[in-house]
C-alpha cells in the first residue's frame, strides 16, 4: 500500500513539474510549433535563403529588445525607439565617409548614451512619467532627424561596412551573432550583477527599492543608458543592411520592439524579466512576418493576425500571473 502511494506521488509531482515546465517554455514551444507547420505548409520556408533571412531581420529587432526588456524590468518604457535609429544611423552615414567604421561605430554608441541621458534625466530627474516623456524625446528626435537630412536619403557607399553588417561566419549572419552576445550580456547584467538587482527592486516596488537604499534615480538613468546603447547597434545593423539612413527609416519600430518583449514573457508591470523569452519573442515575431509574406497574405492581414498573436500572448502572460503564486527574485 506505502509502495502504491509512493508511485502515485511520483506521478503527480512528474505532472505537476511538466506542467510548469510547459507554462515556464510555452513561448518556445510555440515557436517550435509553428515552424514545423510552416515548413510543412511551403518548402521555401526551410530555405537556407530564407532561414538566413529571418536570422537577419530577427536581430535588428532583438538586440534592441533586450535594451527594452531591461526598462520594462525596472517598470519604465522607451518610446523613441524609432527616433533614436533614425538620428544614429544618419551620423553614421553622414561621418562614415570622412573615418574609418571603428570610429564610425564609437561615435554612433556614444550618441547614443546622450540620447539615454536625455530621457534618463526627463524620467528621473525632472520626474515626468516615461511614456510621455519618450513620446516627446520620440519627436523631438525625429524633427532633428528631418531637419539634419531636409527629408533626404543619405546613402551609405563603404563598401566595407556593407560587407561587416551583412557579412555571416560559417553561414550565420554577423547581426545575429552580435544579437546572441548581447543576449548573454545581458543576461548577465540582469540576473548576476548589483545593478540587475537593483533593476527588479525598483521595477517590483520603488518605494521599497528606495528605502532600503537603492539609488533609484540612478539606476533609471543607466537603465536608459543601456537601452539606448542597444537602439545604437540596433541601427548600425538596419543601415548597412539598407545602406542608407533616412528620418522614417525606423518610424513604429517600437511597437515591434516592446511585443517581442511581451511576446517572451516580461510583465509590463515591471520587477522581473525573460531574457531567453525576449530572444525567442524576436525571433517569433519576425518568423510570422515572414511566414505571412511566403503565404502570400496581404499586407493589412497580416497586422490582423498579429495583433491577435500578441494579445493571445498577453492573455496567457496574466492567466500564468493569476494562477502562478509569485515569486521574489530581488
Amino acid at each position: 500500500m506505502g509502495n502504491q502511494n509512493n508511485r502515485e506521488q511520483q506521478r503527480v509531482s512528474t505532472a505537476g513539474k511538466l506542467k510548469t515546465l510547459i507554462k515556464a517554455n510555452y513561448i518556445t514551444i510555440l515557436l517550435v510549433l509553428i515552424c514545423v507547420i510552416l515548413g510543412a505548409l511551403t518548402s521555401s520556408f526551410l530555405s537556407p535563403g530564407n532561414i538566413s533571412n529571418v536570422l537577419f531581420q530577427s536581430a535588428f529587432a532583438g538586440i534592441a529588445a533586450m535594451g527594452m526588456m531591461l526598462l520594462i524590468s525596472a517598470g519604465l518604457i522607451d518610446l523613441s525607439v524609432g527616433g533614436q535609429i533614425a538620428i544614429c544611423s544618419i551620423i553614421l552615414a553622414r561621418i562614415l565617409p570622412s573615418t574609418t567604421i571603428g570610429l564610425a561605430i564609437l561615435a554612433v554608441i556614444f550618441l547614443s548614451l546622450i540620447l539615454g541621458l536625455i530621457n534618463g534625466i526627463l524620467v528621473s530627474a525632472i520626474k515626468i512619467p516615461p511614456f510621455i516623456a519618450t513620446l516627446g524625446s520620440l519627436y523631438l528626435f525625429l524633427g532633428f532627424a528631418y531637419i539634419y537630412t531636409d527629408g533626404q536619403v543619405l546613402s551609405i557607399q563603404s563598401k566595407y561596412f556593407r560587407e561587416l553588417t551583412n557579412g555571416s561566419i560559417f553561414g550565420i549572419p554577423i547581426p545575429f551573432i552580435c544579437f546572441i552576445v548581447i543576449a548573454i550580456l545581458t543576461f548577465l547584467l540582469f540576473r548576476h550583477s548589483y545593478f540587475g538587482r537593483n533593476v527588479r527592486a525598483v521595477g517590483s516596488n520603488e518605494r521599497a527599492a528606495y528605502l532600503a537604499g537603492v539609488p533609484v534615480r540612478r539606476v533609471k538613468i543607466l537603465a536608459f543608458l543601456f537601452a539606448s546603447s542597444c537602439f545604437s547597434v540596433s541601427s548600425i545593423f538596419i543601415a548597412g543592411r539598407l545602406s542608407s539612413a533616412e528620418g522614417n527609416m525606423a518610424i513604429g519600430y517600437e511597437m515591434t520592439v516592446i511585443a517581442a518583449v511581451i511576446i517572451g514573457g516580461t510583465s509590463m508591470r515591471g520587477g522581473n524579466g525573460n531574457v531567453w523569452g525576449t530572444f525567442v519573442g524576436a525571433v517569433l515575431f519576425t518568423i510570422l512576418g515572414n511566414a505571412l509574406n511566403l503565404l502570400g497574405v496581404a499586407s493589412y492581414w497580416q497586422y490582423v493576425v498579429t495583433g491577435l498573436i500578441l494579445i493571445a500572448a498577453i492573455s496567457i502572460g496574466t492567466f500564468q500571473l493569476r494562477t502562478v503564486p509569485l515569486r521574489s527574485e530581488v
